[in-house]
């Protein structure tokens, strides 16, 4: 795994790490990580590694279109596209209400070899979402790629269970070695955040922090 990307997502706070005083997600979990690597479009140079990251990591596979997912994915499609002089669409989380009813929107995917990119792979849910959007168009998706992950087992499920290929650029793992190694993690800092990712739920009450009631 790309440890100077996981070094960048860290220098420009896409990715935060904080033992301390964990974050809240929407589901009241409480979480010693969080990520918005929507943050990375500000930064031209940084934002250019990522994109050679992104071609790198999925040179293995022949696609004819790449798909961005609605809406953190499409900006790094168009560049890649951009630079790959690709077709390119994007991927709805849920196909329209309105007018033509459509959920991919661009390059037609039937009967295509499309590439889906993402910016981050939680449980993986909804980033298989777009892989059967694909499908249900006529498309064949070769590959998810994301620019992180959480390593949960969930998504790794899905996506074997799924047939589809998940890639992605850096990962959890990856990224608090890196902490490690630039010194932003104590050692008890360091035994938290690491086991978090294997039972985010209980992390929380374990470690002394309750999740929130969200109702």
């Amino acid at each position: 795994m790309n440890e100077e990307i996981a070094r960048v997502l860290l220098e420009k706070e896409a990715v935060k790490l904080n033992a301390k005083d964990p974050f809240t997600f929407a589901s009241g979990i409480r979480s010693p990580i969080y990520c918005d690597n929507r943050q990375m479009i500000a930064y031209p140079e940084e934002r250019e590694q990522i994109v050679n990251a992104f071609i790198n990591e999925s040179q293995d596979y022949n696609y004819d279109i790449v798909a961005g997912t609605s809406t953190a994915g499409i900006p790094w499609a168009s560049w890649i596209c951009d630079k790959l002089n690709k077709p390119m669409a994007y991927i709805r989380g849920s196909k329209k209400e309105h007018g033509a009813g459509n959920q991919i929107e661009g390059a037609d995917v039937d009967s295509k070899n499309v590439l889906i990119i993402e910016d981050l792979i939680s449980t993986g849910g909804s980033s298989f979402s777009a892989v059967e959007a694909v499908r249900e168009a006529g498309g064949c998706c070769v590959a998810v790629v994301a620019i992180f992950t959480y390593d949960f087992k969930k998504a790794g499920k899905i996506f074997k269970e799924g047939g589809c290929k998940l890639l992605t650029i850096t990962n959890f793992s990856t990224l608090v070695n890196v902490a490690e190694k630039d010194g932003n993690l104590t050692d008890r800092e360091l035994s938290l955040v690491s086991v978090w990712n294997k039972d985010p739920q209980n992390w929380g009450p374990k470690h002394g922090f309750p999740n929130a009631d969200k109702g």
